[in-house]
């Protein structure tokens, strides 16, 4: 009985042990890292990213932040996380329990900080075409985007672009788009530039030779655009200030020239050419229409005719431009009613009521023809064509001062002048106008040596 009541406790001592040993053996837990990361679009530099943990069965937690601040964390769910260094990061978090370990791993990408900026240059002058030169001083991009609104290239894609032909004159845009992976930013910049050289120019001889006759001297106009340097060729006549923005030019003999402007701006070099026509000399001056006013016209519509000059002067232009000895001959007509009209020597300016004239010059006058036997009718007058026509009248003063008046139509003056020039004046209209009455006169002239 003693043995097997030993037996029966040993095999519940048996029972018991085996299943207390069960009882302590340790049960595996489920456990896994995972996180989530919040940021924003924009992952230009600094970024800062928010983490959400979504581990299970740790008990600790291991963070390590490559390149951000802070750079790791012991925290189940760590604050902000902010990281300033262009490039990919990763981001680790290890998690375990007192069994077993589990990592996961992510990586962010940081765009770098960026700055858009650009500078231009014209080459020479901002005269088109231009070439402009482009200075890209940007940071942070990764792709660039130019537009050259009316050049060439219209477009270009590298960082540092090569120069740029605007042929056009205006206003011209350069435009740059930069990206840096996550956003673009844009800045637009314009110039202007001034229209491409158009070369062009007028030319007008000096009044004493509107007759377009040899010897000649013309002055010119430059009505250059976008020029810079000139030069004047004219062959066979003698070109005064050949590389001056105007000139004058002098045509000793008659003929037909070709008168050359070559502009440039260093960038090219255009020509403009113009004929002229020089005709032969024919030794007289003939201007049609020219005005006479009366005494009280004299300084509105002038009294005083000057070959010189190419035409009637005023009282006060004599005087400003000091042009007395140039004056050849004045015309007095009390008023309006034209009854008593002659001519006269400019040196008489003060007698005949005139502001006197400095360094006047003398002249002799037959202011009614008739009344001395000269017959001068308008086909006598327009048969006179050269200086030598004029020989045919051999009186060329009176004993006493004449006077015509605004019945004699056409009535013509001879006049002869200090240094010996001959001349015959037509007049053939009479205008009322008050205090801007005139005659309208045609006047043939001797000219002097070198006119």
């Amino acid at each position: 009985m003693k043995k097997c009541n030993t037996l029966y406790h040993s095999i519940t001592m048996l029972f018991f042990t085996t299943l207390l040993s069960s009882c302590l053996k340790e049960t595996a837990v489920p456990i896994e890292s995972a996180f989530t990361i919040e940021v924003s679009e924009d992952k230009t530099s600094p970024v800062t990213i928010q983490l959400e943990n979504e581990s299970y069965g740790a008990d600790e937690y291991e963070w390590t932040f490559e390149g951000g601040t802070p750079c790791s964390s012991n925290k189940r769910t760590p604050a902000k996380v902010v990281f300033t260094q262009a490039g990919e990061h990763k981001i680790t978090l290890r998690v375990r329990n007192a069994v077993e370990e589990r990592i996961s791993q992510q990586t962010i990408r940081v765009d770098s900080a960026m700055t858009i900026d650009f500078d231009f240059s014209i080459a020479l002058n901002d005269i088109a075409p231009g070439m402009v030169s482009i200075t890209n001083k940007s940071k942070g991009g990764s792709q660039y985007e130019w537009t050259f609104e009316g050049g060439v290239p219209s477009t270009c894609s590298e960082r540092f672009p090569e120069a740029i032909t605007f042929a056009e004159g205006g206003e011209h845009k350069i435009r740059l788009r930069v990206f840096n992976g996550s956003k673009y930013e844009e800045l637009t910049k314009a110039f202007t530039l001034q229209p491409s050289m158009q070369v062009d120019f007028s030319y007008k001889p000096l009044p004493v030779d509107q007759d377009w006759e040899a010897p000649l001297t013309l002055t010119t106009t430059n009505l250059t655009t976008g020029g810079l340097s000139y030069r004047w060729i004219c062959d066979g006549s003698q070109v005064i200030s050949p590389i001056k923005q105007t000139t004058s030019v002098r045509f000793e003999h008659p003929g037909t020239y070709k008168l050359q402007l070559i502009a440039g701006n260093g960038k090219e070099e255009k020509t403009k050419e113009k004929t002229i026509k020089i005709k032969p000399n024919t030794g007289i001056i003939k201007q049609n229409d020219v005005r006479f006013g009366i005494n009280e016209a004299k300084n509105s519509i002038g009294c005083f005719y000057s070959a010189k000059f190419g035409g009637v002067l005023t009282s006060n232009q004599i005087a400003q431009d000091k042009s007395g000895v140039w004056v050849d001959f004045g015309f007095f007509a009390l008023n309006s009613s034209f009854n008593y009209c002659y001519f006269f020597a400019p040196n008489q300016a003060k007698s005949n009521s005139f502001p006197e004239i400095d360094h006047a010059q003398g002249a002799t006058f037959v202011n009614t023809p008739g009344a001395i036997g000269i017959n001068i009718n308008d086909a006598v007058f327009e048969n006179i064509k050269r200086a030598s026509d004029l020989n045919r009248f051999t009186k060329w003063s009176e004993m006493a001062q004449t006077s015509f008046s605004k019945s004699n139509i056409s009535h013509f003056v001879l006049v002869r002048t200090a240094d010996g020039r001959k001349g015959v004046i037509r007049v053939k209209k009479f205008v009322k106008e008050g205090a801007r009455s005139y005659i309208v006169a045609d006047v043939i002239l001797e000219k002097r040596m070198g006119e």
